[in-house]
């Protein structure tokens, strides 16, 4: 009877823990209002081409004008740069990340036969989250959104649903300090540091 007290209550702590444990924060982002965004990118394709790196990582590529159309729109303070692999000549443009090559070596994935393929989702909301590594902070500014497909895909590999438990995103910039840019041809393609993907 003791023994079934002390499980229960080591089960109680445990779970009591979890629930507060960061790791377990119901909300790591901040929703952004900012309608003009929203209404410009639901116009574009919501869908890409699922591909592929050479070290493994697995992405679907979409339309640039989800970064190009939108940076420009985005009423914050100081500037907001868009991601080095956007503006980079060997970077693989705008995109939705899938796979990283950690899941896929640690599952034992050697092929993924659905590249080249299509693949839709829907965008939910403009985000901001918060990135804290090395003591740097960076706040990124993305692109939710829903692909049930892109679940589908991951579940099929015998992964979670989603990337580290969050919504896919478009990744559209790094908020710095500074003063906004002078918008030319829709964007300035500035070189950024290279951006940590937030999910």
């Amino acid at each position: 009877m003791l023994k079934s007290f002390i499980q229960k209550l080591f089960v109680l702590v445990v779970l009591t823990t979890s629930l507060v444990s960061p790791a377990f924060a119901a909300v790591d982002y901040q929703v952004e209002n900012q309608p003009q965004v929203i209404e410009t990118v639901v116009q574009f394709e919501q869908k890409g081409i699922l591909k592929q790196k050479d070290n493994g990582y697995l992405y679907v590529e979409v339309s640039k004008d989800f970064i190009a159309e939108a940076l420009p729109l985005i009423d914050a303070q100081g500037k907001i740069v868009p991601p080095r692999h956007y503006t980079s000549k060997k970077g693989i443009g705008a995109h939705i990340s899938v796979m990283y090559e950690n899941e896929q070596i640690l599952n034992e994935i050697w092929e993924i036969k659905e590249l080249g393929q299509e693949f839709t989702f829907t965008v939910m909301e403009l985000r901001t989250v918060k990135l804290n590594k090395d003591n740097k902070v960076k706040k990124l500014w993305l692109l939710a959104v829903a692909a049930p497909e892109l679940e589908k895909l991951r579940e099929s590999y015998g992964l979670s649903s989603r990337l580290k438990d969050h919504d896919f995103h478009i990744t559209i910039g790094t908020q710095v300090p500074g003063k906004p840019q002078v918008k030319v041809d829709a964007i300035v393609l500035e070189e950024s540091e290279e951006l940590e993907e937030a999910a």
